[in-house]
């Protein structure tokens, strides 16, 4: 009577175990991180992807910086053409199109690879459409700047933002010793 109930148990065992290590193998094939992921066609990987907000969730401000790591594991290169937001919105680029080289990632090193203008919610429904493969739609979550978001860039380098406009030159300004620069000076006469 005992063996019955011992080789049960051990098939039980082992069964459990089995499924915990197939639990265990899946959880590593999906990435551990704070943002949207996702495979495409062709040997692209979408990483990370999230969108870095204020300091305050309520008041967002007006350009938001989109983060995420591309891979290109194939042997050709790629293109990001464009990025769209669900509900209106505007997402530019850091290059457009945005080259995916071949077994390369591009948005490493906490570098911005693109900025948002009129994002809605805590999270942002997006698709990447590349050009060799099928759109991908995401469901981008609105980082707060705050913990290990808080010193990340606002905008990538050579981001798409207005310059400022020309101006007449500022007004003479006063130094620590008292004299106007640049500009005349008053003489008197006496």
């Amino acid at each position: 009577m005992m063996r019955p109930i011992a080789a049960a148990v051990v098939v039980v065992a082992l069964s459990v175990s089995g499924c915990m290590n197939a639990g265990f193998d899946e959880a590593n094939r999906v990435p551990q991180n704070d943002g949207a992921n996702a495979n495409v066609e062709g040997g692209l990987s979408l990483r990370n992807v999230f969108l870095l907000g204020g300091t305050d969730s309520a008041s967002p401000p007006p350009q938001q910086a989109l983060f995420g790591v591309i891979v290109n594991d194939g042997r050709q290169a790629h293109q990001l053409e464009r990025v769209t937001m669900d509900g209106g919105g505007t997402v530019r680029l850091a290059g457009q199109p945005l080259t995916l080289p071949p077994d390369q990632a591009v948005g490493t090193g906490n570098k911005p690879i693109g900025t948002a203008t009129g994002v809605r919610g805590n999270t942002v429904p997006m698709t990447f459409t590349f050009r060799d493969a099928k759109p991908v739609r995401l469901m981008v979550p609105v980082m707060t700047r705050t913990g290990h978001f808080a010193n990340l860039p606002s905008a990538p380098a050579g981001s798409p933002t207005p310059a400022a406009p020309v101006t007449s030159p500022p007004p003479p300004q006063v130094t620590n010793q008292g004299t106007a620069s640049p500009g005349p000076t008053a003489t008197t006469t006496g």
